[in-house]
Formats: structure tokens, C-alpha cells, sequence
């Protein structure tokens, strides 16, 4: 009997254990990967432009193979929501900052045309972000 009630308070505080320990020290996040060129445009300037990937992606495993318009409207339809979920915080901190910027749900990437030092910092303390990249604004073709 009392080697029963010994194994049940011994299954209990592992279960507690294991529950403590995963609160105390969560998994480890990878590092966001930013762009050498940017933090040296950041050392001369205090702003600069950059672009913001996004870890999470869209799973489009349940794409219908039956025609090609229910196709591309489940796959847009995934990726806007996919954009709409991991970039909400980000999109919350740089419109709380004023900070001017496009959403690119496709690509699920935010681009920031110019922001300063003190923003960009900030930026680097969400998991969501994978990497922030030196923005490289494209020449527009001429006609």
C-alpha cells in the first residue's frame, strides 16, 4: 500500500517537474539571420530600408486537384491567412512606432522603406521573424 501511493506521488512530481522545467526554459529559437550590409548601413545612417521574412508558412497540403480556379483560391486564401497570423505583432509594433511599411502576404514578408536604429533593434526580439534582409529597391522598367 504504501508502495502504490509512493509511485503515484513520484509520477506526480515528474509530471510537475517536466511541466516546471519546459516554463522555466523553453525551447530555444533560432537566431534571426540579419544582413551584414544592413547593420553597416545602420553604423553610417541612423535609418535605413529593410525587409522582414517571416518563419511561419502556409501549408498547402489541402489544395484541391480539381480545377485550376478552386486551386488558386484555396492557395491565396491560405497564404493571406498564413501572412495575417505571423506578421500580426510585428505589424502592431511598427504601426504603433508610426513606422511606414507594405505587407507582401504571397512572400509572406513585410518590407520597411525606412526605419531608425532604435525600431530595427526592437524588430529583433520577435520569434516570428526569420531573417531581416537590406532592402534593394528594384529599378522600375521604362517602356
Amino acid at each position: 500500500m504504501i508502495t502504490a501511493r509512493w509511485g503515484k506521488f513520484t509520477i506526480i512530481v515528474l509530471f510537475v517537474g517536466i511541466i516546471g522545467l519546459s516554463v522555466a526554459f523553453p525551447p530555444i529559437v533560432k537566431a534571426i539571420e540579419i544582413d551584414p550590409e544592413l547593420i553597416e548601413q545602420f553604423k553610417e545612417n541612423e535609418t535605413a530600408g529593410y525587409v522582414i521574412y517571416f518563419r511561419a508558412k502556409a501549408n498547402l497540403a489541402g489544395a484541391p486537384s480539381t480545377n485550376w480556379k478552386e486551386q488558386n483560391e484555396f492557395i491565396n486564401r491560405a497564404l493571406q491567412e498564413n501572412a495575417n497570423r505571423s506578421q500580426a505583432r510585428v505589424r502592431s509594433y511598427l504601426f504603433g512606432n508610426k513606422v511606414p511599411y507594405r505587407s507582401v502576404w504571397k512572400d509572406n514578408i513585410i518590407i520597411v522603406e525606412k526605419s531608425d536604429r532604435n525600431i530595427f533593434q526592437g524588430l529583433q526580439s520577435f520569434k516570428e521573424i526569420e531573417a531581416i534582409q537590406k532592402y534593394k529597391a528594384q529599378p522600375k522598367a521604362l517602356p
